[in-house]
């Protein structure tokens, strides 16, 4: 039901902006002089850069004990390469277990409001978490295959929606002496994110957003799922201030 669900709602939203794009043959390129790191439009600045963190709701029935409760930390830089093509880099640490991740982005404007982009990221993710008397470690990469739209709803609030699939590309954990491997590309869900933009104060903008995860396989919870090999909901908050 869920997946049927997300399923109509990002074909209405495709049909939506389609047919926005065939109304307007030659859309105005309208600069936007803020500063945004999710907004799909191309960039003013050679840097876009984002401090914040992100807050995810782990299910307790499944984490338990060994749950890490302090929030992410969320470094976000957004890179110019060209009018079209940006670099998307994301840091989310724990400390204990951190996510990097790193690709390209292509961005179109769309009409005066709207604009797109599609983008590719590959991450790479660690942990090392002592569980009961057995130090674990684990690591992986991970690919996030993404298309995202955005609105300005006004001069300064930009809307965006994001869609993302995620594919496991390869995991390694260890368990005390005991060691376990897996180099075989797999599906394992995908998520969708409402994200706004806007200023805050002076010369800075904040970041307010909403994520949608359905998956079985999450990175800040890479230690249970040998156990728990499950489609789990994860909803997250983010909150960040542009520098």
């Amino acid at each position: 039901m869920f997946n049927q669900l997300m399923k109509r709602l990002m074909l209405s939203f495709v049909v939506l902006i389609s047919a926005q794009v065939f109304a307007q043959d030659e859309p105005q390129q309208q600069p936007i002089k803020q500063r945004y790191v999710f907004f799909p439009h191309p960039m003013q600045k050679n840097w876009h850069v984002s401090l914040g963190y992100t807050l995810t709701a782990l299910p307790e029935d499944i984490t338990e004990e060994v749950q890490v409760r302090a929030p992410a930390g969320d470094l976000h830089a957004l890179r110019k390469l060209s009018d079209s093509w940006q670099l998307d880099g994301r840091i989310k640490f724990q400390i204990l277990q951190n996510h990097f991740s790193l690709g390209p982005r292509w961005v179109k404007v769309i009409n005066e409001k709207m604009s797109m982009s599609i983008g590719d990221d590959f991450a790479w993710w660690f942990g090392d978490l002592n569980i009961g008397s057995f130090k674990t470690q684990g690591q992986g990469w991970l690919n996030y295959p993404n298309v995202a739209f955005g609105y300005r709803l006004k001069k300064e609030l930009l809307l965006t929606v994001k869609a993302e699939a995620l594919i496991k590309l390869s995991e390694k954990t260890r368990v005390g002496e005991n060691s376990v491997s897996k180099s075989s590309v797999a599906f394992n869900g995908y998520g969708a994110n409402i994200l706004l933009e806007q200023p805050f104060h002076k010369r800075r903008s904040i970041i307010l957003g909403f994520k949608a995860q359905y998956s079985n396989f999450f990175w800040q919870t890479w230690s249970l799922f040998e156990t728990f090999d499950r489609y789990i909901f994860y909803p997250e908050l983010t909150i960040g201030f542009i520098l």
